[in-house]
C-alpha cells in the first residue's frame, strides 16, 4: 500500500480533484463535499509515505501541520457560517509554510532585485484588494487583511527561497507558482463572496476557486517532496 501511494498518490489526487470539479459543475452536492474533504488527506498521506520522511528534519512536521490547517479550512468553508474559522485555519497553513521557508537563506551575492519586485507587487495587491472590498466586507476587512498579509508573506518567502542556489529550481517551478495559484484562488473566493455574488453573479465561479486551489496545493506538496528528497540524497 505504501509503495502504491508513493507511485500513484498524485494521480489519485488529480482524479479526485477532477471528480470534485465535475460534481460541482453538475450540482452533485454530496459528491462535491466528500471529494473536497479527501483532497488534503491524500496529499498528507502522499507526503508521509515518502522514503525520506523517517530521516527528514523536524521541519517536515511544519508541512503536515500546514496541510492539516488547510483540511480544517476546507471543512469549515463547506458552510458560509464558518467563514472566519475557515480563514483562521488557512492562516495556520501560511504560518507553518513561512516557518518552513524561513531557514532557507538566499545564497551569498545573489541578485535580490526579484525579491524587491515581488515585495512591491504583493504590497500593491494587498492595497488593491483592501481598497476595492473594504466597504463590502465591513468589519471582516480586518481579519481578511491579516490573512492577505500572511499569504503574501508566504509567497514572498518562496521568492526569497528562489535566491538560494540549492532550492532555486524547486522554488521557481513549484513553490512560487503554487503560492500564486493559492493567491488567485483566495482572491476569486473573496471577490465572489463580497462583491460578484451580490452585484453580478458569475456562473460556476466556484470551479475557478477550486481548480486553482487544487493546483496550488499540489505544486506546493510536490515541491516539498522534491526538496526533502534532494536534501536526503546530498547527505
Amino acid at each position: 500500500m505504501k509503495r502504491f501511494i508513493q507511485k500513484f498518490g498524485i494521480t489519485i489526487y488529480l482524479l479526485v480533484l477532477m471528480l470534485h470539479l465535475f460534481a460541482q459543475l453538475l450540482g452533485y452536492t454530496s459528491i462535491q463535499f466528500g471529494t473536497k474533504l479527501i483532497l488534503l488527506p491524500l496529499l498528507m498521506l502522499f507526503f508521509y509515505v515518502q522514503p525520506f520522511f523517517a530521516t527528514a528534519p523536524k521541519s517536515k512536521y511544519f508541512i503536515l501541520i500546514g496541510l492539516f490547517g488547510s483540511f480544517l479550512g476546507d471543512a469549515f468553508l463547506l458552510s458560509d457560517a464558518y467563514f472566519i474559522p475557515g480563514m483562521i485555519a488557512f492562516m495556520t497553513t501560511h504560518i507553518f509554510n513561512i516557518l518552513f521557508f524561513h531557514p532557507i537563506k538566499p545564497s551569498e551575492g545573489k541578485l535580490k532585485r526579484k525579491y524587491f519586485i515581488a515585495l512591491f507587487l504583493l504590497t500593491a495587491f494587498c492595497v488593491f484588494v483592501y481598497s476595492f472590498l473594504k466597504d463590502a466586507m465591513g468589519g471582516l476587512i480586518y481579519p481578511v487583511l491579516v490573512y492577505m498579509i500572511l499569504i503574501s508573506t508566504s509567497a514572498l518567502y518562496t521568492v526569497r527561497v528562489s535566491l538560494n542556489s540549492k532550492a532555486a529550481l524547486i522554488a521557481d517551478l513549484f513553490w512560487t507558482p503554487g503560492m500564486l495559484f493559492f493567491i488567485a484562488s483566495d482572491t476569486v473566493l473573496a471577490f465572489n463572496k463580497f462583491y460578484w455574488s451580490t452585484q453580478s453573479p458569475i456562473d460556476n465561479i466556484g470551479l475557478v476557486t477550486m481548480a486553482t486551489y487544487g493546483v496550488a496545493q499540489l505544486l506546493l506538496v510536490k515541491g516539498f517532496q522534491l526538496y526533502f528528497t534532494k536534501e536526503e540524497s546530498s547527505q
